[in-house]
């Protein structure tokens, strides 16, 4: 059995150096007018959201927050209930963030740490909304390192499916924020280029309706404007002698700025989040050539990617549990995409066939699209294996 770590362990007298290390938010959160006091130290991990195992909370979905601290310069938190009240929609992963908020978030982000953080521009949806993303590493405005890794994490490929969506917005924050105070992060951040893209379906999430655990379609928010799915629109193995001008003939636009950025840089690593299932998916997603089409249909990297897929599964709080959803049955976590079920056109098979890229899936939700009070939730149970992911690149 693997030993689960967390990555957000935070021990006081070695992460902090001074009252100044962290960079604190001190806005009104709530109705309630308190001042946020984020981050705050609880339980021996540093909290830059809300927290659902608080004091007198018990399991609050929204999550609560301290409105008083022990320690200013360690921030550890009262642990007397009366001290913490619940979140309010002023804080991180309380409701669904809109497009263009996105977009501001990762401009305000890059204005306030322009030592770590240049904004990426991936290009425009169907309808003209932009789609960003940011780039995150120590030197981000130097010529980059030599053999320092590319990752990348994508979401909301599927508009109704925005849980990742909101992981990564705000594990955007949370890396910046957590620069120089949280080791991990720190060291991940000086040894790694980390690209974060929260949505690549903007049209498609402006159609979902929240709440609406299903749907697979155009009108459910699943297809972009141009009616398509875009996890279906990407050249595949059938397309391997083709020039590259071919291989962006008559795909979508948000198809064509994805192709482009994952073939202009030395990606090494990356995954795509999606929603309506509870599991790690890895390539192939699709049969090839003479195979056989059932059963798992193996790269010649299978061995990595199956780490890669139970390396995010065994630090996720509850993929390996299938009680969370009991719709699928996937054992460990993990899936082969072609053994689950294949499909034509994907993104992860493009990126290990037309680049260096090692790209795997990854649902997050059972409900294509929960309501926003499970948000803060969800994080908690993605938010080591977010940086566990990445860190398997060195």
């Amino acid at each position: 059995m693997p030993v689960r770590m967390s990555a957000f362990l935070f021990i006081v007298f070695v992460l902090i150096s001074s009252a100044t290390a962290i960079p604190t938010n001190t806005g009104e959160c709530s109705g309630e007018g308190q001042p946020c006091q984020f981050p705050f130290l609880f339980s021996g991990q540093l909290h830059f959201e809300c927290s659902t195992q608080a004091p007198g909370g018990g399991q609050d979905l929204y999550g609560r927050r301290p409105v008083r601290l022990l320690d200013t310069e360690t921030r550890e938190a009262s642990d007397e209930p009366s001290d913490w009240v619940r979140c309010g929609p002023g804080c991180p992963l309380q409701r669904y963030t809109e497009n263009r908020e996105i977009v501001s978030h990762m401009r305000d982000l890059v204005q306030q740490f322009p030592h770590l953080a240049s904004l990426v521009e991936v290009g425009n949806s169907t309808l003209g909304q932009q789609i960003v993303g940011i780039q995150i590493t120590k030197g981000v405005k130097e010529e980059r390192e030599l053999l320092k890794p590319k990752v990348r994490y994508s979401g909301n490929m599927h508009g109704n499916e925005p849980v990742g969506r909101e992981m990564l917005n705000h594990f955007a924050e949370v890396l910046l924020r957590g620069y120089g105070v949280v080791d991990t992060i720190t060291d991940l951040v000086n040894s790694t280029d980390i690209t974060i893209i929260p949505t690549i379906n903007p049209d498609g999430f402006d159609r979902g309706e929240e709440g609406a655990c299903s749907g697979a379609d155009y009108k459910a928010g699943r297809f972009n404007e141009g009616d398509k799915d875009l996890n279906r629109d990407f050249p595949t193995w059938r397309d391997i002698n083709s020039t590259i001008e071919n291989i962006f003939l008559k795909r979508q636009p948000e198809t064509q700025a994805m192709m482009s950025l994952i073939l202009s840089e030395p990606w090494v690593l990356s995954a795509n989040f999606h929603d309506g299932a509870v599991v790690a998916s890895y390539p192939y997603d699709d049969y090839r050539d003479n195979q056989k089409e059932y059963g798992i249909h193996r790269t010649p990297d299978h061995r990595f990617f199956k780490h890669l897929a139970s390396t995010y599964a065994t630090n996720h709080e509850t993929m390996m549990n299938q009680s969370v959803c009991t719709r699928w049955w996937f054992e460990d976590g993990i899936t082969n995409g072609a053994d689950w079920y294949p499909l034509n056109g994907g993104m992860q098979d493009f990126n290990y066939l037309f680049s260096n890229d090692m790209e795997i899936t990854l649902e997050l939700s059972c409900c294509k699209f929960p309501r926003k009070y499970y948000l803060n939730m969800e994080w908690e149970r993605n938010k080591d294996s977010l940086v566990q992911y990445l860190q398997q690149v060195h």
